[in-house]
C-alpha cells in the first residue's frame, strides 16, 4: 500500500495483493490484484491517480513477479486510460423459483446435498475449489486467510439478509464434489404467504451432476420464492439447465479489468484455442516498454512471444489486448467496433479464434 500524504493525512492510496489467477489452458500465474485505490475529494484533478497508477505499474514491472494486473473498477470509465481492458463480464441471475424447473432430460446424479456448518465447509471446500479452478479462466486461488474472509459473517455484509448458510454435495462414495454459499431473507406477503429470498454467494462443483443437484436443492428450499446470483459467469450452466430460459433474468455488467504489464511474457503464459502465428502492433503510451511489434506463436500446448521487425498483421492498443486476454471478450467484436485494425487479410478472424476460449472467464473473489 502506498499513496500521497499532505503532511497531516493521507489524501490518496493504492495497493495490490499478490494473487494467482487461472489462465486459458488451466495454468496459473501471479497477478497484481489492485485494490484500495482512493483520492480524497479535495485533491481530485491534481494528477494523483495517474501518478499512483504509473508508480504501481512500474513497480510491478521492476519486481518481475507478475506479468499482469487486475482490478475491479468503482466506475467503468476510470482505468481504460491506464491500459486496463474490461476482460471479465459478470452476470446477475434472478428469478422466481416456481418458474425455474429444470429441463426433463437433466440427468440425476446419485450424490446427496446437505446443509453443513462453516467448519465442515472449510474441511472440504478448499479442496473442491482447487479442483474446480482449472475449469474456468479468471478464477483466483484462495489461500487460507482468503477463505476465512470469504465466509466471514457480520451485519454489514448481510444487508438485511440472514447469516451465511452452506451446502455440501457428496458423491455416492462419500467424496465431496461441490458446495454452495448463500444468504436467506425471510419475507411474508400482506396475506401471510411465504415470499422469502435467497442470495447466492457462490456455487462450485467439480462435475455437472454435482452442480445440477446443488442448484436443484437451492431452487427447492421451503418458503423461498426468489433467487438471486450476482457474480455468475456469462455462460453459467444454470442458464442451460432451466426449462424456461425466459424465467431466469440475466443482466450482464462489467466485472474485472486486465492490464498486461510485461506483454510478451503475459502472452506466452496462456494457451490458445487454435494455432496462432501473428504479428501484433501494440500501442501503449502509459507503459511504453510494451509499445512495438510482437510476434506471437502458439496453440493449445503453449506459446511464445518476442519482439520483431516483421510487418504487422493486426494493430491495437494494450487496453484492448487486455480485454481479450482471458477469452471473455472477442477480438472480432473489438474489430467490428473499430478498435482493432486488420493489416493482413484474414488475420483478425484467425487470431480471434485463437484468443477465444470455450469457457467464459469466471468472476474471482472481491479484492
Amino acid at each position: 500500500m502506498f499513496g500521497f500524504h499532505d503532511g497531516t493525512r493521507w489524501v490518496s492510496t493504492a495497493g495490490a495483493f499478490g494473487k494467482q489467477v487461472v489462465l486459458p489452458g488451466g495454468a496459473t500465474t501471479a497477478v497484481a490484484a489492485v485494490t484500495a485505490v482512493t483520492v480524497a475529494p479535495g485533491h481530485r484533478r491534481r494528477g494523483l491517480l495517474t501518478a499512483m497508477m504509473r508508480h504501481q505499474l512500474e513497480d510491478v514491472r521492476a519486481r518481475g513477479t507478475e506479468a499482469l494486473a487486475m482490478l475491479y473498477a468503482s466506475e467503468a470509465t476510470i482505468y481504460g486510460r491506464f491500459g486496463y481492458g474490461m476482460a471479465v463480464p459478470v452476470a446477475e441471475l434472478s428469478g422466481n423459483v416456481r418458474e425455474l424447473g429444470f429441463r426433463p432430460d437433466v440427468q440425476r446424479g446419485d450424490g446427496s446435498v446437505t446443509h453443513v456448518d462453516a467448519e465442515t465447509l472449510l474441511a472440504s471446500g478448499p479442496e473442491i475449489h482447487q479442483r474446480a479452478l482449472a475449469q474456468r479462466p479468471g478464477l483466483m486461488e484462495r489461500p487460507g486467510p482468503w477463505w476465512d474472509n470469504w465466509i466471514h459473517d457480520n451485519e454489514v455484509r448481510r444487508k438485511e439478509f440472514g447469516k451465511l448458510r452452506f451446502l455440501l454435495h457428496h458423491e455416492a462414495d462419500g467424496t465431496a464434489s461441490g458446495f454452495a454459499i448463500y444468504r436467506p431473507k425471510v419475507n411474508w406477503t400482506d396475506r401471510g404467504q411465504p415470499d422469502s429470498e435467497i442470495q447466492i454467494q457462490e456455487v462450485v462443483a467439480t462435475n455437472p451432476h454435482a452442480y445440477a443437484e446443488i442448484w436443484r436443492h437451492l431452487l427447492n428450499i421451503d418458503l423461498v420464492r426468489t433467487v438471486e446470483y450476482d457474480g455468475a459467469a456469462v455462460d453459467e450452466p444454470l442458464l442451460s439447465l432451466v426449462a424456461d430460459r425466459r424465467a431466469l433474468a440475466c443482466q450482464v455488467r462489467d466485472g474485472v479489468y486486465v492490464r498486461l504489464v510485461d506483454l510478451p511474457r503475459a502472452l506466452g503464459l496462456r494457451s490458445y484455442a487454435a494455432a496462432v502465428d501473428v504479428v501484433l502492433d501494440i500501442a501503449d503510451e502509459f507503459c511504453p516498454w510494451n509499445t512495438g511489434r510482437w510476434q506471437l506463436r502458439g496453440g493449445p500446448d503453449g506459446a511464445e512471444c518476442e519482439s520483431t521487425t516483421a510487418p504487422a498483421d493486426i494493430a491495437m492498443s494494450v487496453r484492448d489486448l487486455g480485454a481479450v486476454y482471458l477469452g471473455g471478450v472477442g477480438l472480432q467484436t473489438l474489430a467490428s467496433a473499430g478498435f482493432v485494425r486488420e493489416l493482413t487479410p484474414g488475420a483478425v478472424q484467425r487470431a480471434a479464434v485463437a484468443f477465444g476460449w470455450p469457457i467464459a472467464p469466471g468472476v474471482p473473489d472481491d479484492f
